[in-house]
């Protein structure tokens, strides 16, 4: 059964709710696979999860060069 638009509409989760929520299992995994200590109430503040963040950073950007360096070598 179809729901109604309006019902649709409220039960969608905003962007910046969903960052969270993917921030919040990320960590979690991070934590889990790293033996850290998982503390959801300080995931943003805590030295851990600012290593963390750099780490994946880095990664990112290193995907973009590493793409980037396969694209102009094809061309």
């Amino acid at each position: 059964m179809a729901q109604p638009a309006y019902i649709t509409k409220t039960l969608k989760m905003k962007p910046e709710v969903t960052k969270v929520f993917d921030d919040l299992d990320a960590w979690l995994d991070h934590c889990r696979f790293n033996l850290l200590p998982f503390r959801p109430s300080d995931m943003y503040r805590s030295f851990d999860y600012r290593n963390f963040q750099r780490e994946q950073e880095y990664l990112e950007r290193k995907a973009r060069r590493e793409a980037r360096a396969r694209q102009e070598g094809n061309e």
